[in-house]
């Protein structure tokens, strides 16, 4: 017995030193619970673990599977390791999305997309994710009062971010807004009342969205070693510290002008812009290389091509000033940087621009306050900024901090010529001659054609040590274009409203822009190839929409601007209101009979022939009436559109009535029952439907019944007010109470003096045999 005892306890040691190798094996291969791989964790502490090949695979695997976070922990392994390919980043992408993080998902995509010329699968995610975020328009005079009204309208933000998901959530959709800093301040608190390192990492993205690197990695440097695995935290050191000349570029043109393949950029720029036609790039790179060899007529046409394409794009109004100065026209450059500074006020190359104006009117106060604020922004993601500041410390006799900016440089970036001739710009400062012909010789072999810098350069004595680098050089400058006066149409100055501001940018083209109704409301740009009789007939069109539309809800002081561009690149396309610029893009479609057709029945083929014929008449103008109805109840009422999660669904519920074709209301309301009864869509809560407008990520199912519902919630309650006319100024009312933050249920109550729940069961009541028989409200 005492024999079996014995081997009894030495069988259960055995088995218990199995089981416990066996968990910590467990352990090292699964640090989260479900996932059977290799560890995550060890796979990203320790580089070379793994091939990138198994890294890769593992991430996929791993995304597949649904364990996100250890998908993003291979992925980011490669990245720090330099790996650069759009499968990796367009990877990046998609876990951020499948984790519910859109913002930073559409940052992973668009740096693939800036590796090559075409990115298919991040373009079709890129379609329905956050554009890039660009702050809410704010003058330099007014940062204090913004600030104030974030201050006071916080508390009462706070009392709706009752957990901290609604918190989050409220700080990514602000960021997504361009409210960069509501964003930080709200960051701020969540940190106060929520401890742990998502505060933090928060923190640092609103950093590095304002230009603040050097704060945002002060915070990610003390947060990863208590959260060395940290989703946020490693997102924002990866932005901060990409330093691959394509990714860290911003767009694949970009990286082409930084490295100094200007022929090929310029051989790119009309295949380009065909092929997308809502983007700048292209025409970005063509201007500034244009500016680099002074043909000022030249840059200021590609400008106003970069301009129709993304109106108050503050790159754009910085390059404007490079040309304006170009013509000196000082001036007019002042006033357009203060327009820059509106939108890129998170930009340090706008601010230190503003320097290098503040040095040439001797207000060196001002000069050091912006040298020591950029501080804050080293390392520079800005492309932009690193020549700047580099220059104005030279030329501020700062050689020391010019030296430290010139090393920091070089380690994030590969040898160009800018570096080499500001290098060249640094030894001839400091004294050191043969350097800086050294430097400038590599700079002139690299690239011949800044002849900006090399006018400048030029200018030191000690050039003529070198006789043969002397005579390359002034044979270069005697060539090129030389900068002053041109016929080209100056870009429009500062408008002094901000209603103004935001149309006012979209007016440039380089076929220019006309007022063509009665009391010049509409501007229309025309895209290329389009022919000039286009503005008459659809100023026309465009002039008796804004009649009725305005007699119901109100006319305005400034015009409206009008793209009409072809619908090449854009699919199904007829007319878009693009919130963000303050501008409604028509597209060729909008003539096209057949094309109409095919739209339609492509939705809905129960028509009959006579009610189909009028439908294709009376369909186009209908979207672009709803499209300008919108952007009218966005100047009239600006909070609106900087809240418009808030009244989405009321906005284009009043768009859909005042668009006014009964035919087209009967279709929508058609499509969406058919929807409805297929399962494809259904309908939704006010929130889900401010959502669906405000995100615009839904399928054309979702979308075309949420508008369908939006048209019934608002056509009932118009209805209740007892006629067209009062029911839409009602209406108005009721979009900006809320949009100011007025509580939907108060302010339903006060203007239509209905409770929240007996205007829910009405309109669904109404809509059951609207939506059954296609039978829009009459009035």
């Amino acid at each position: 017995m005492t024999v079996i005892i014995v081997f009894m306890k030495k069988n259960i040691n055995a088995v218990i030193c199995v089981l416990f190798f066996l968990l910590i094996q467990a352990g090292v291969f699964a640090q989260t619970a479900g996932w059977s791989g290799p560890s995550p964790k060890e796979a990203f502490d320790k580089p070379n673990l793994h091939t990138p090949k198994d890294l890769y695979r593992m991430a996929r695997e791993a995304m597949a599977s649904g364990y996100l976070d250890e998908a993003r922990l291979f992925a980011l392994r490669l990245f720090f390791d330099g790996n650069r390919s759009q499968n990796l980043l367009n990877l990046l992408g998609v876990i951020e999305l499948q984790a519910e993080l859109p913002l930073l998902a559409s940052e992973w995509l668009r740096r693939a997309g800036a590796l090559s010329m075409s990115n298919k699968v991040g373009q079709r995610y890129l379609t329905r994710l956050p554009a890039r975020p660009r702050p809410i328009p704010v003058d330099q005079t007014k940062l204090a009062d913004h600030f104030s009204e974030i201050s006071e309208a916080l508390p009462r933000l706070q009392d709706r971010l009752a957990n901290p998901k609604l918190h989050f959530g409220a700080i990514m959709k602000a960021l997504e807004r361009g409210q960069v800093y509501l964003a930080l301040a709200l960051s701020e608190e969540y940190e106060k009342k929520y401890p742990g390192p998502d505060g933090p990492a928060l923190t640092a993205l609103c950093a590095w969205y304002l230009g603040r690197n050097r704060d945002a990695l002060n915070i990610i440097q003390t947060q990863l070693q208590k959260a060395p695995h940290h989703g946020i935290l490693l997102f924002v050191k990866a932005m901060i510290e990409d330093t691959n000349p394509g990714s860290s570029s911003g767009s694949f043109f970009r990286a082409l002008y930084d490295l100094d393949q200007w022929t090929r950029a310029l051989s790119l720029v009309d295949q380009y812009s065909k092929s997308n036609p809502s983007s700048p790039d292209a025409y970005i790179t063509q201007a500034r290389i244009m500016l680099d060899l002074n043909k000022v007529r030249e840059a200021g046409q590609a400008l106003q091509e970069a301009g129709v394409r993304d109106p108050g794009n503050p790159e754009i109004d910085l390059l404007w000033v490079a040309h304006l100065l170009q013509r000196n026209e000082k001036d007019k450059a002042a006033t357009r940087l203060a327009r820059a500074f509106r939108r890129g006020y998170n930009m340090p190359s706008v601010s230190l621009t503003a320097a290098l104006f503040a040095l040439q009117n001797g207000r060196m106060n001002e000069v050091n306050v912006i040298i020591s604020d950029a501080m804050s922004s080293r390392p520079f993601t800005d492309p932009e900024a690193y020549p700047i500041y580099i220059t104005l410390l030279l030329m501020t006799d700062r050689t020391a901090d010019a030296r430290n900016a010139l090393d920091e440089w070089k380690t994030r970036v590969a040898e160009r010529s800018m570096l080499c001739y500001l290098e060249a710009f640094y030894f001839f400062k400091t004294g050191d001659n043969r350097q800086a012909l050294e430097w400038l010789r590599k700079g002139f072999q690299m690239n011949p054609n800044r002849i900006g810098i090399l006018q400048f350069l030029a200018g030191f004595p000690a050039l003529g040590d070198d006789p043969k680098l002397f005579a390359e050089v002034n044979n270069r400058l005697a060539g090129a274009s030389l900068p002053g006066y041109s016929e080209m149409p100056v870009p429009e100055t500062l408008p002094v409203a901000a209603g103004q501001t935001a149309a006012a940018s979209s007016a440039s083209s380089s076929q220019g822009s006309t007022e063509i109704s009665g009391d010049g409301k509409f501007q229309i740009t025309l895209g290329p190839g389009i022919d000039s009789s286009a503005r008459t007939i659809l100023g026309s069109e465009l002039a008796k929409m804004y009649e009725r539309i305005a007699s119901r809800i109100g006319t305005l002081t400034v015009p409206i601007f009008i793209n009409f561009i072809s619908a090449e690149g854009l699919g199904p396309t007829i007319a878009l209101y693009e919130s963000a610029n303050m501008v409604v893009t028509v597209t060729t479609v909008y003539y096209d009979a057949e094309m109409i057709r095919n739209i339609i029945l492509a939705n809905f083929d129960a028509l009959g022939d006579n009610e189909l014929g009028v439908l294709i008449e009376e369909f186009p103008g209908h979207l672009l009436a709803g499209e300008v109805t919108r952007l009218i109840i966005q100047i009239l009422i600006p909070e609106a559109k900087t809240n418009r999660t808030a009244s989405a669904w009321m906005q284009y519920g009043l768009a859909e009535i005042l668009a006014a074709s009964s035919i087209s209301q009967r279709y929508r309301l058609l499509v969406a029952q058919k929807s409805i009864e297929s399962a494809v869509a259904k309908l939704a809560s006010s929130n889900m439907l401010n959502s669906i407008f405000s995100e615009g990520y839904s399928s054309p199912a979702v979308f075309e019944t949420a508008t369908a519902q939006a048209y019934l919630m608002t056509a009932f309650l118009v209805k209740r007010s007892g006629n067209l006319e009062k029911g839409c100024r009602d209406m108005m009312r009721m979009i900006e109470l809320v949009s100011k933050g007025g509580v939907f249920a108060d302010v339903l109550n006060q203007v239509f003096k209905i409770s929240e729940a007996d205007f829910d069961k009405g309109w669904k009541e109404s809509a059951y045999w609207a939506l059954k028989q296609g039978a829009p409200y009459e009035w």
